[in-house]
């Protein structure tokens, strides 16, 4: 099922947002950025202890390069393709999702 997260003009460059979605597994939460006119877009959760990345619902912790820091075990998520660069789960990924844009929204697909 395509779903729509926001409008396209919602959404700033280099900024996290944080959207719960319904689907056949439950209440999900994603995690959308805009780098370079691109978007990208991640499950919320750490594969260390399955732990959400937003300490509070939409606010993350931040390197000055736009990296993700685990609020609960310290560990560091490149904003460009979710590897671990550093922490406790070195080496893994964050779950990525499908993310599409047209000229108005921005959508991803879930099951």
């Amino acid at each position: 099922m395509i779903v729509e997260l926001t409008k396209l003009n919602q959404v700033e460059e280099n900024t996290w947002y944080e959207y719960s979605l319904q689907s056949s597994n439950g209440l999900e939460s994603i995690m959308l950025i805009k780098q370079n006119g691109s978007f990208r877009g991640f499950k919320n959760y750490c594969p260390h202890q399955g732990r959400r990345l937003d300490y509070a619902v939409g606010q993350f912790l931040l390197t000055e390069e736009g990296n993700i820091i685990c609020p609960a075990h310290g560990a560091e998520f490149d904003a460009k393709s979710g590897l671990c660069t550093n922490g406790p789960c070195l080496g893994q990924s964050l779950q990525s999702i499908p993310i599409e844009a047209n000229e108005e929204s921005v959508f991803t697909v879930i099951k």
